[in-house]
């Protein structure tokens, strides 16, 4: 989505103030959402007609703000820029190593027609992202399935390139899954990564265990030369390393003002509101731990060169 002129997404300290107008608006009748009783998880009434209607969980709201199957921030257009540098055609096979809901996925098969396996650690997510792909087509294109990204193995040279977006901060043992994404790769393939990275001069600061205790998985941070570090010593070229903070922070402040302008949120029931409320607070906390510098967003283009490491080290952990 194109902002506008007067977007808050132009002005970085127009953040707290768009932040707070969303908030506004979300509560609306502010006493009601806060005070009130919330009905059963299943179940919330539609305003006015006291008929019940479907739950909404956060994925759904993730949607409202960058569209069907993208769950983190950046929407299709976003994500087609970030994987030019892959070069996709339809000759090539991709991975998507944190597919989410698979839009990222789909949407790149369906621009480039190429093949783009998605893989998801969380097994109902991955399932849902799934049966996304089989409704819009794109089963064979863009399938969605589980794994465990401690554990997993690719087929050696199976893939020219790999998406990683949010792939690693999760993960303990990054070293392993950087092996197993170089093994999967064919010669010269390579890898569009981009994640949290942490700044250790400011890991005390209150805002990185606010941030922290928001995530699904406990998060395991790296500094950006661990990253560089660790990519060099398994055979890849490092080609870009970028800091995307604010483009990063743009997309999440792009999401809130597209779901704001989209969405009637006056007439959601108030267990919908409550649940969008609850989103808020966790982008507003993300938002808070860049702001503050203790995570930043880097963006990293590394390329496999002509050594990688044996089977074997990988099936042992790596070490």
């Amino acid at each position: 989505m194109a902002a506008r002129a007067d977007s808050p997404a132009h002005d970085a300290a127009a953040r707290p103030s768009f932040f707070a107008r969303i908030m506004s608006r979300l509560r609306g009748d502010a006493a009601a959402v806060e005070t009130a009783a919330a009905p059963p998880p299943d179940v919330a009434a539609s305003p006015g007609t006291g008929e019940e209607v479907p739950p909404l969980d956060a994925l759904a709201v993730r949607q409202w703000l960058w569209g069907e199957g993208f769950t983190i921030p950046g929407n299709a257009d976003y994500v087609l820029k970030l994987a030019k540098p892959l070069a996709p055609n339809p000759a090539m096979s991709l991975l998507d190593v944190a597919a989410g809901l698979g839009g990222a996925a789909r949407a790149i098969a369906h621009a480039f027609d190429t093949y783009v396996t998605g893989l998801e650690r969380d097994h109902e997510i991955a399932q849902r992202g799934m049966a996304l792909s089989v409704a819009h087509g794109r089963q064979k294109r863009a399938p969605i399935s589980a794994f465990d990204p401690e554990a997993f193995e690719l087929k050696p040279g199976a893939f020219d390139g790999i998406l990683a977006r949010g792939a690693t901060y999760m993960v303990q043992d990054k070293e392993r899954f950087m092996r197993v994404l170089i093994l999967g790769l064919k010669p010269h393939g390579a890898v569009v990564l981009t994640d949290y990275v942490l700044d250790p001069t400011l890991a005390d600061r209150p805002e990185l265990g606010l941030w922290t205790a928001l995530q699904p998985h406990k998060p395991s941070l790296w500094t950006v030369q661990q990253y560089v570090d660790c990519f060099k010593s398994l055979g890849f070229e490092v080609h870009i390393t970028e800091d995307v903070t604010h483009d990063f922070k743009q997309q999440i402040i792009l999401g809130w003002d597209h779901l704001i302008q989209t969405v009637d949120i006056k007439s959601l029931p108030r267990a919908h509101k409550l649940v969008v409320v609850s989103e808020a607070e966790r982008w507003v906390k993300t938002i808070m731990a860049l702001d503050a510098g203790v995570v930043k967003a880097y963006r990293f283009y590394v390329v496999a060169g002509s050594t990688r490491p044996p089977l074997s080290s990988i099936k042992k952990g790596g070490k």
